[in-house]
């Protein structure tokens, strides 16, 4: 396999999450001499320069200034995002009902719902936690099947033959 093709793997196992995807962007600009540069902060900017600024921990921009003026050499915008439709756990996600272990969910952009019923799934996003440094923000991914979806046997829906399949988004 190309470099290029198993980097690109690498980089989207590295990114379950906007905020993992940021992450591993940061890191990887980083490599490359940019330099993290405050929203709210009035920016010193000279030529050759390498940036980036980051918002919320979700959202990333990254600029390399040129030798010349853009009035002179023109400029290049290259825009991307970093989410996709995902089931996204409810604030109070912790739910028992019917002798199961549950966690409330919603689901997040043009979530195809079918697509995730019985097949292993697992957990990832970011937390907020109280440290001895006080309260901080970590990146969490388990990176291995914790979850499932599981679909109703035919014998307790036999509508779905007739009406096809309708799920609750919830």
């Amino acid at each position: 396999m190309p470099d290029h093709v198993a980097d690109l793997l690498a980089f989207i196992d590295r990114s379950p999450t906007p905020y993992h995807a940021v992450a591993e962007s940061i890191h990887r600009l980083e490599q490359h001499g940019y330099r993290e540069l405050g929203e709210g902060d009035a920016w010193q900017i000279e030529p050759a320069v390498r940036c980036h600024v980051v918002r919320n921990d979700g959202s990333l921009s990254a600029f390399e200034v040129g030798s010349l003026s853009p009035a002179e050499a023109g400029f290049q915008i290259v825009g991307a995002h970093t989410d996709s439709p995902n089931l996204r756990l409810k604030p109070l996600a912790d739910v028992t009902a019917h002798g199961y272990q549950q966690l409330a969910v919603e689901p997040y952009g043009g979530v195809l719902l079918h697509t995730w019923l019985d097949r292993d799934l697992s957990l990832a996003g970011r937390v907020t936690v109280r440290s001895a440094a006080g309260v901080e923000t970590l990146l969490l991914d388990f990176g291995r099947p914790l979850l499932r979806v599981p679909s109703l046997a035919i014998h307790l829906s036999r509508e779905i033959r007739e009406e096809g399949l309708k799920l609750n988004p919830q």
